[in-house]
């Protein structure tokens, strides 16, 4: 029979028959659990049989209730059929779910080989070392994108009984190795099974410095040239900043070239890129020498001293224009980029890239003619991910360049921030919708606390210009407004056209008025996303970003289940969101759970282990109370760095830090310091007095802005506790990691101890926090670390941060 004849017998004859139900039971077709003859569980080997391949969810649905169809998935006939034909995945998954909506137990030597790649993890931890190595061949096999909780429960299955054929065995699955039982590994093992473990890709930051201070304790391995850097690979990311100063800077400049080296120079921590950089400096120390040494995507560590000496001309640009850059740092040179910014060989200034852009500054720009000035100012019109990023400073000297050109009100031709400091009273009425217009894009929270006044001023103009008379708002308004919708208060959007929630979609924040607005809109029932009664998991897709703003009420409208599953959607599809905004976004998800009021002393929801910390959701399931029942010292000890990658709360993070004080009787060792992270900012100073700080990656990872700001009081207790170890001192390097409002906590003396030299290799401090006498001291050091440079111009440009802040 031919494949098109097997699909017509399928559709025509026994999809149709087996659809059928009888009035009087709604049993599935040709069962009956009391009838000896029909009562069979291998109900789709029998009455499905080749034809599975042609079966669907809808079909396999519409057969019988999901009671009796759990029932015969767990029979080995019917479990056969998924090896035997090719069977479309959706059918597999929604196949083992119902596996184990039967049997929680079932074992997955059980199931097909497809079958392993979604069954839940937890299933996987009743197997032994020997049947865990099997179902490892075969999950590395055929899964794609395995789930991290399978892996995690196949890895703890060996205990600290691993070695190098493990490490075969788990391949790039080796990341659910606990700390534990990577520090269980013998030397030998980890040597013999390096040229694994350098191919791993997504180690956290905790297991790869396990692994590498293993090798070097060990002795087997020396990291001290290129050579022993090409052979860590994706280990880098774990190499302590002080043994690449060890590394010849020619050697580094070699393993740079290699794309792949690169890549993992990039995700390590920041100190270890700064040492990378400073390294490559000293070996030349010559600014041409310098670009052409250090890699295009690490130009943003070069200290500004050594990017002030560039021949003007068009080579020159074109390799700056390949770099990436900070503002602060393009300033320093923008003016050899203006001047050559409309060569032939360039091509343009529209192809000036948009991280050179951003050093425009009048003082770099003066000598330069209008038409070239204005022709720059034209290039930074770039949207999205190309966006110029521009501060306030620089948008007003864009527009005090171009007010007064004929083509001043041709909007479109300029960066939409410009537009928001225009002096609106020369809008011609006949084009204030086109400005308006154009206006959309702008981002309306760049204003500076001197000028916010002009954003309701920007709105009474449109809503003049747009004949805006009420507070609801046509979707036609809507759109002209674009992102000034971001700016309205919340009677407006509760009554506006549907299509303004799309437009907060691109809002940075909103308040708590527009957050109940929003809901109120939503609520109503008249926008897509339908009535409340139909929300769903992709209810809550479609929403996107917006879902970052709403409150905890609106989430009560969801499943417990639904919540998960788009939280666990969310954190991998908007994995670039703060930490901040993560952790916002958990607390209103978690507020919106009814939580059990009993406070038992018991753990009721599950024992946390390896594999639960491996659920991207992680800890979802778990109110306080039962995150510290069932959170254990000993696993707080095995998995922090794990750990301190999923749990954001405050109140969480309290108990994961008491816990690991528990476990190292509250002398926490200084490898584990390093792996604090966010729990680091709910120590007390009696904690931090306990830590171990003498390294400077300790330091590093401790000021790590992305973990949250520092108390000044317990910034101040970490850099003495630094500076109390013999030869610690306030280098370049500190003081480039430590930043300005954490300097800003030390006593004035402490701060005078800060030499010029390593002044000169400072990035651009923020100093703004800091007391008037402690700003004197800052700039005192500036002015003397920097006025030997070549021009006043130069001087002014690196000192200017610390001049009457």
């Amino acid at each position: 029979m031919t494949l098109s004849k097997q699909e017509s017998v399928y559709t025509q004859f026994i999809k149709i028959y087996l659809s059928r139900k009888d009035t009087a039971t709604t049993s599935s077709k040709c069962y009956d659990s009391n009838n000896p003859e029909l009562n069979s569980t291998a109900w789709f080997a029998e009455y499905i049989g080749s034809f599975i391949t042609f079966l669907t969810v809808v079909d396999l649905q519409s057969f019988g209730s999901q009671q009796d169809l759990q029932l015969f998935t767990v029979n080995p006939q019917n479990l056969l059929l998924l090896n035997q034909y090719k069977v479309d995945v959706t059918i597999v998954i929604y196949y083992i779910q119902l596996v184990y909506q039967q049997d929680i137990h079932f074992s997955p030597l059980g199931l097909p080989s497809l079958g392993q790649c979604f069954a839940p993890g937890r299933a996987f931890t009743q197997l032994t070392s020997q049947e865990s190595l099997t179902v490892l061949g075969n999950v590395n096999r055929v899964c794609t994108d395995l789930d991290p909780q399978i892996a995690a429960a196949l890895a703890s299955n060996f205990g600290k009984n691993i070695d190098a054929k493990v490490i075969s065995a788990l391949g790039n699955e080796s990341t659910s190795l606990s700390i534990s039982q990577i520090k269980s590994l013998k030397p030998s093992d980890l040597v013999d099974s390096l040229n694994i473990l350098s191919n791993v890709i997504g180690w956290r930051k905790g297991q790869a410095k396990a692994i590498v201070l293993s090798l070097l304790s060990s002795g087997f391995v020396q990291i001290n040239s290129s050579a022993s850097l090409l052979n860590l690979g994706s280990l880098i990311s774990g190499v302590p900043s002080t043994v690449f100063s060890s590394i010849s800077g020619s050697d580094l400049v070699t393993v740079s070239r290699n794309p792949s080296v690169l890549f993992y120079i990039l995700s390590a921590p920041q100190i270890v890129q700064l040492t990378f950089v400073i390294k490559i400096i000293y070996l030349n120390t010559n600014s041409l020498q310098i670009i052409e040494n250090v890699p295009d995507n690490l130009a943003t560590e070069i200290p500004g001293v050594y990017l002030l000496q560039f021949p003007n001309d068009i080579s020159t640009v074109i390799r700056l224009n390949r770099k990436k850059w900070k503002p602060q740092q393009v300033a320093l040179f923008f003016d050899i980029i203006a001047a050559n910014s409309e060569i032939a060989e360039l091509g343009g200034p529209n192809n000036l890239s948009s991280s050179v852009l951003q050093g425009f500054t009048c003082t770099t720009v003066r000598s330069l003619g209008k038409r070239q000035i204005k022709n720059l100012i034209k290039a930074c019109r770039r949207k999205g991910t190309n966006k110029v990023p521009l501060v306030e400073t620089q948008l007003t000297c864009m527009y005090n360049q171009i007010k007064e050109e004929s083509d001043a009100t041709s909007f479109s031709l300029y960066p939409p921030d410009v537009l928001l400091y225009y002096d609106y009273s020369l809008v011609p009425r006949s084009s204030c919708r086109s400005y308006f217009q154009e206006l959309a894009d702008a981002d309306f929270s760049i204003f500076s606390s001197a000028l916010t006044y002009r954003r309701s001023a920007l709105f009474d103009n449109a809503r003049n210009c747009l004949g805006i008379t009420s507070t609801s708002l046509t979707e036609d308004n809507v759109s002209v407004l674009g992102n000034m919708c971001c700016i309205l208060d919340g009677s407006y959007i509760q009554n506006s056209h549907p299509s303004i929630l799309e437009q907060l979609k691109n809002c940075p924040d909103l308040t708590v008025g527009q957050s109940t607005a929003v809901i109120t809109l939503l609520t109503n029932g008249n926008t897509p996303y339908g009535d409340p009664s139909t929300w769903n998991e992709q209810t809550l897709k479609d929403l996107g970003m917006l879902t970052l703003h709403l409150p905890s009420s609106f989430y009560q409208h969801f499943d417990q289940d639904t919540k998960r599953n788009f939280l666990k959607y969310f954190l991998n599809v908007f994995g670039g969101v703060s930490r901040e905004q993560r952790k916002q976004l958990k607390k209103e998800i978690r507020q919106s759970i009814k939580s059990d009021s009993d406070q038992t002393a018991e753990c009721t929801v599950g024992i946390i282990t390896q594999v639960t910390i491996s659920d991207p959701t992680f800890p979802f399931d778990y109110n306080i109370n039962q995150f510290n029942n069932c959170l254990s010292v000993s696993t707080v000890k095995d998995n922090l760095d794990g750990i301190t990658e999923k749990v954001d709360e405050v109140e969480y993070l309290r108990i994961v830090l008491q816990k690991l004080q528990d476990a190292e009787n509250s002398i926490i060792p200084e490898d584990q310091v390093q792996l604090l992270g966010a729990i680091s900012r709910v120590a007390t100073v009696q904690d931090i007095l306990s830590w171990t700080i003498s390294k400077i990656d300790t330091l590093a990872a401790l000021m790590d802005s992305s973990n949250g700001g520092w108390d000044p009081s317990l910034a101040k207790v970490i850099i003495s506790k630094y500076l109390a170890v013999g030869g610690n001192k306030l280098g370049s390097a500190e003081l480039n990691v430590i930043g300005g409002p954490n300097l800003c906590s030390l006593d004035v003396d402490v701060i005078r101890t800060i030499s010029s030299q390593s002044f000169r290799e400072v990035d651009s401090l923020d100093i703004s926090s800091c007391t008037t006498d402690k700003k004197k001291e800052f700039f005192r050091i500036s002015f003397e670390a920097f006025s030997l440079t070549t021009s006043s111009v130069s001087v002014f440009q690196l000192i200017q941060p610390y001049i009457g802040k």
